[in-house]
């Protein structure tokens, strides 16, 4: 049988195909204003939305989906794709903080990752502030899968 690792150097910081969140109908619903269950944490130059859903609704047998989004600043295709490459790497890095509390649960969580600051700033606010930003979202949902 396959172990869980307690230690975070045992761990494989892999991000697989079916941990990145591409159905539609689940994007527009974190964007869906009037909706009451799509929570937010903003740190920095970065912004996380989530929610908690059915598996079932995922596609996949996954803890986690996540999206990321490099916004409406960064111009050319460039621009976007590093800071999502940015985005993608340091969320690899940190991902245990939001997969550990769903990983027994029967829920899953969706994430989109939205990157607010300048494109020439984007090496030094990522790192430093998504990290932030995926610690204050694992607080408030130690709460949901206790």
């Amino acid at each position: 049988m396959f172990n869980v690792p307690d230690r975070v150097e045992q761990r494989r910081l892999t991000f697989p195909p079916s941990y990145r969140l591409k159905r539609r109908c689940l994007i527009r619903s974190l964007f869906d204003r009037t909706r009451n269950d799509v929570e937010t944490v903003a740190v920095g130059c970065t912004r996380l939305l989530y929610r908690v859903v059915d598996r079932d609704a995922l596609g996949h047998d996954v803890p986690l989906q996540v999206g990321f989004a490099p916004g409406p600043r960064a111009e050319s295709g460039v621009e976007r794709n590093r800071i999502r490459r940015l985005l993608r790497e340091v969320y690899r890095v940190h991902q245990y903080t939001l997969v550990d509390p769903f990983v027994c649960c029967p829920e899953a969580l969706i994430v989109m990752m939205l990157f607010r600051g300048a494109p020439t700033q984007a090496d030094d606010c990522i790192g430093r502030d998504l990290p932030r930003a995926l610690r204050r979202a694992a607080a408030s949902l130690d709460e949901h899968c206790a």
